[in-house]
């Protein structure tokens, strides 16, 4: 069995690797402090910023599968143009914002930009089936390094000119990657333009599979964790140092994530699916439950590092796993199914980690490593589609 690129997928990989990095740059530099930002905002609460972080996923969840859709039919290039401008607009409202409600607003319109699933779609279109761990990883590695770029910078930027810059320095990010995928990147197939009709009960039939529900609710588990542990994290942190050093602890958790993502997507196309992911989700339940019993800063760097390495190995391994249903004509619609799960997961972290936070950071804490925990026993049952 052959592991090489050909040129093509190499070409593919490289620009779909490009755009990410460009894309996750913006994302990454306002994930660190957005929460100190939504419980400072005029009018903000606990719970209401809750609301703020998890309205985002809120609104990515309802766009997500009729962009997906979309770009079955009018294109990958097009869709992710239109969910970019999208995702524009609502951060530059948001560093605008004057007050919370401003603020849950502005985040629901930057959700509407959802082509996370498009783009992943994209890539698995010019994709072997049999290297899709290995280039999702490669893609991985890429968007590691703008996390790390973007968590060093964004304390640093914040502390110094404020959190509303980094909302504008997304969308000038956002605006480049606008003009990159107008200008280089193409469709790597034609779309399949139909008659225009969305086929409700055939994406209904799809997404009720089993293998498709463990997938699905795996991500939802992980986003849920993912969303939760960053809007306690920054908040636990800055009560030990200020936010233009929180940089410090980002960045080893950062370089520990995306080796071991690397790593572990090469193992998964040897090993299969279920043995990478049941280390994926042990990492995750290890960095959750440690600070149940300590809030001190060592306690929170050991549960960031093992938290977001866990994360990282996830993240691959389960997108490859959906790319491979035999349904290629629905990529873009099933893939997204996966992203709207991961989506309402964010949403759920987001809203209940801000419900609980009024009465314990470490309810906070507790109701998130349930999550991991539970998907240890799904992920077992997962056939690969072997009964498709």
């Amino acid at each position: 069995m052959s592991y090489a690129f050909s040129n093509q997928e190499k070409k593919l990989i490289g620009g779909m690797s490009l755009l990410m990095i460009i894309r996750m740059l913006g994302i990454s530099l306002i994930i660190p402090v957005f929460s100190l930002f939504a419980t400072s905002i005029k009018g903000s609460s606990e719970r209401l910023a809750g609301i703020a972080v998890g309205i985002y996923g809120f609104s990515q969840t309802l766009f997500i599968i009729p962009m997906g859709r979309l770009s079955d039919r009018w294109g990958r290039k097009e869709t992710t143009i239109l969910g970019l401008s999208a995702y524009f607009t609502g951060t530059i409202l948001s560093g605008l914002s004057s007050n919370i409600f401003y603020l849950i607003l502005s985040r629901f319109i930057a959700g509407a930009g959802a082509v996370s699933g498009v783009t992943m779609a994209w890539l698995t279109d010019g994709i072997n089936i049999k290297r899709r761990n290995t280039a999702l990883s490669i893609v991985g590695i890429s968007i590691g390094t703008a996390v790390i770029i973007g968590f060093t910078m964004s304390s640093i930027i914040a502390g110094k000119l404020g959190i509303p810059w980094l909302f504008y320095i997304c969308g000038a990010i956002t605006f480049i990657a606008m003009c990159y995928t107008l200008i280089f990147l193409t469709n790597q197939s034609s779309p399949d333009r139909g008659n225009g009709e969305f086929e409700w009960s055939l994406l209904f039939k799809i997404i009720k599979e089993k293998d498709i529900i463990l997938i699905n609710l795996s991500g939802l588990i992980s986003s849920t964790a993912m969303t939760g542990i960053f809007f306690m994290m920054p908040i636990l942190i800055s009560r030990h140092i200020k936010v233009v050093h929180m940089w410090k602890l980002f960045v080893p958790m950062v370089i520990v994530g995306t080796s071991l993502q690397y790593y572990f997507g090469k193992r998964a196309d040897r090993i299969g699916t279920i043995k990478v992911a049941l280390v994926g989700f042990a990492f995750e339940a290890l960095g959750l439950i440690l600070p149940i019993f300590s809030s001190d800063l060592t306690f929170l760097r050991i549960s960031l590092i093992l938290f977001y390495a866990g994360y990282c190995i996830l993240s691959p391994v389960l997108l490859a796993a959906i790319s491979r249903h035999p349904d290629s004509t629905n990529r873009g619609s099933v893939m997204s199914s996966f992203n709207a799960s991961q989506f309402i997961g964010a949403a759920i972290g987001g809203v209940l980690s801000g419900l609980l936070f009024q009465y314990s950071y470490q309810y906070v804490f507790a109701f998130l490593c349930a999550g991991p925990i539970l998907a240890l026993f799904l992920v077992v049952q997962f056939k690969d589609f072997a009964s498709s």
